[in-house]
């Protein structure tokens, strides 16, 4: 008998890739939907929670990612403005990714993640396609330049029944 993985979306979290590019690499049908675009100001539980200092000026971001007509991901993405100026809904609905390194010149150099399983909240109920489940995984990206400059802070909250998330590990020997 041989084990078959239950066919899902693979996503790598050893590099960095846009989910326009996620999406041409796996052929996926998706749409993107941009909920809320608006300038904020870094409060300390903004500070906290994403690592930008007090009083940065943001953009945030609030996208739902559909997959053949189905909502299955909630991208929450406050933006460092000065890094990432002029995002608009077009831009946001597109890739902002795109935007920043072909538009801009902005060279995104390195994120540092953590994986998560969170149970839903109501604003996950809200505008994800749910149905009885409780919990998402959550990949939370804290996305740097090429100076160090933290440019972007992601919450990436996915139905787990659609998704895989994968990496190489390589055995280094000391």
């Amino acid at each position: 008998m041989v084990y078959r993985e239950p066919e899902r979306t693979t996503f790598t979290v050893g590099g960095i890739e846009s989910f326009r590019e996620a999406e041409r690499r796996t052929h996926l049908n998706a749409t993107t939907e941009v909920v809320t675009l608006e300038q904020v100001v870094a409060t300390p539980d903004i500070s906290f929670q994403t690592g930008f200092e007090e009083g940065a000026e943001l953009t945030f971001v609030e996208r739902v990612r559909r997959i053949d007509g189905e909502a299955l991901i909630l991208d929450l993405n406050p933006f460092r403005t000065s890094s990432v100026p002029g995002i608009t809904e077009e831009v946001a609905r597109d890739s902002i990714y795109d935007y920043a390194e072909g538009g801009l010149g902005v060279s995104i150099a390195m994120s540092k993640r953590a994986i998560t399983v969170e149970r839903a909240t109501g604003r996950d109920r809200e505008l994800l396609d749910l149905g009885d489940i409780d919990y998402l995984a959550v990949i939370t990206s804290q996305t740097f330049d090429a100076q160090g400059i933290l440019i972007e802070c992601t919450r990436s909250r996915h139905r787990p029944d659609h998704f895989c998330f994968r990496d190489t590990a390589v055995r280094q020997r000391v």
